[in-house]
């Protein structure tokens, strides 16, 4: 709810990609949109950030848009 459906399918993607451990994909889709880290999943319960902590991708975690 409040993402536009461009921002759903780039957030999507900055979601698998912090869930997976992909830093470069991460990097690019914040870098190309910083706004991509406010993205949630759930009804707001999950935003990217949960899911490189929760599977200790720390180097995800620690980009400056975090």
């Amino acid at each position: 709810m409040g993402n536009s459906v461009g921002c759903s399918a780039s957030g999507e993607r900055l979601v698998s990609a912090a869930r997976d451990g992909d830093l470069v994909e991460a990097k690019m889709l914040l870098d190309c949109n910083p706004c991509l880290a406010k993205y949630s999943t759930f009804g707001a319960l999950n935003s990217p950030l949960h899911f490189p902590a929760v599977k200790a991708h720390n180097e995800i975690s620690s980009l400056p848009f975090f």
